[in-house]
């Protein structure tokens, strides 16, 4: 099943980076290219994070779950959230960027969450970081039902995607600069 799972994420991503190249902007395909990879993911909520420069924390950039997830009223607007680089999981990627694999999880609760995960019913949580050698562009952030156990294979696995779509961003950003 594992494998699977990563061969639909695999060819999720290669969408995705289509998607990165065609864009001027990430702002304007960072909801599709986040459903993309939530649906190969099997996840039922998931978190585009990024670094806000000015408040040196994160903030997402696209949110997405499937219909009917019961989301708590005070949370349903995430976009507006911001979370500490110093706490949650996706701070922890960012700092370390390495990915995290959670087949059960707590979540803080003063942590920008939408689902409360045991109400919407979520076991699993998989975050992984959107980087090159030298830069960070974002987490991304998805959470289901179950996630299957996860290996040091899956692990590289989901790691080097985050390096495909990382280096997508890289291309998109420096495409950019050169409009300018």
């Amino acid at each position: 099943m594992i494998r699977n799972r990563l061969t639909l994420l695999d060819s999720a991503a290669g969408c995705a980076i289509e998607m990165l190249r065609s864009a001027k902007h990430v702002e304007d395909v960072a909801q599709a290219v986040l459903e993309l990879l939530a649906q190969a993911a099997g996840s039922e909520w998931a978190t585009y994070w990024v670094i806000d420069p000015e408040l040196q924390r994160l903030r997402p950039l696209a949110v997405w779950s499937v219909a009917g997830l019961k989301v708590q009223a005070r949370e349903r607007d995430a976009r507006c959230r911001t979370a500490s680089l110093s706490h949650g999981n996706a701070g922890h990627v960012w700092r370390s960027r390495k990915p995290l694999w959670a087949t059960s999880f707590v979540l803080d609760p003063r942590l920008p969450r939408a689902p409360d995960p045991a109400e919407a019913g979520l076991h699993g949580g998989l975050w992984f970081a959107l980087k090159t050698d030298t830069a960070m562009y974002g987490v991304i952030e998805l959470l289901g039902r179950a996630l299957e156990p996860k290996t040091p294979d899956n692990l590289i696995a989901i790691e080097r995607l985050g390096f495909r779509l990382g280096l997508a961003l890289e291309e998109l950003r420096h495409g950019n600069a050169r409009l300018h």
